[in-house]
């Protein structure tokens, strides 16, 4: 769309720039076409220089995207690797707490386990992993949000999908 708005702008910053060069100019003080073709180009002049200024902030942006999917892929594998992690201190933490803890089930995530053992939520390890693992939920989220705000800004740019 901005495209479009700029290449409306050129068309229409030289249609005034022909007409200024082609109405003379009258020096008796009174406001003539002349005047009115002038002002109008250096308007036009304007709206393009800011057209542009636009469309290179948008583009830096848009131009981003590609990087969006692997950099959510990683955080995936991150969150998958604590998540194994996880489940085999959990593993061990119960296989020595089998006699206290006889009737639960394993079968449960391991992230829903950590908060039913206080003494796993308090390890450190345990507790570190888990801050990560929530950052990178909040970092995927922001980005998915960032990908569809770039859908936004293609279709603002180039009618774009």
């Amino acid at each position: 769309m901005l495209i479009l708005i700029l290449g409306i702008a050129a068309v229409a910053f030289i249609a005034f720039l022909v007409l200024r060069v082609i109405c003379p100019a009258s020096y008796d003080g009174v406001l003539d076409a002349h005047d009115f073709f002038t002002f109008m180009a250096w308007t036009f002049g304007l709206v393009i220089l800011g057209l542009i200024i636009a469309i290179c902030w948008i583009s830096t942006t848009v131009a981003t995207e590609s990087t969006i999917d692997s950099k959510i892929e990683m955080y995936q594998e991150e969150n998958a690797n604590i998540e194994e992690d996880i489940d085999r201190i959990v593993r061990e933490y119960l296989k020595h707490e089998q006699d206290t803890y006889a009737d639960l089930k394993t079968e449960e995530s391991s992230i829903t386990l950590i908060t039913l053992f206080p003494e796993l939520k308090s390890d450190a390890l345990v507790q570190q992993q888990l801050e990560i693992y929530v950052d990178n939920n909040a970092k995927i989220k922001s980005l998915k949000e960032e990908k569809i705000d770039i859908a936004k800004k293609k279709w603002v740019l180039y009618f774009g999908k």
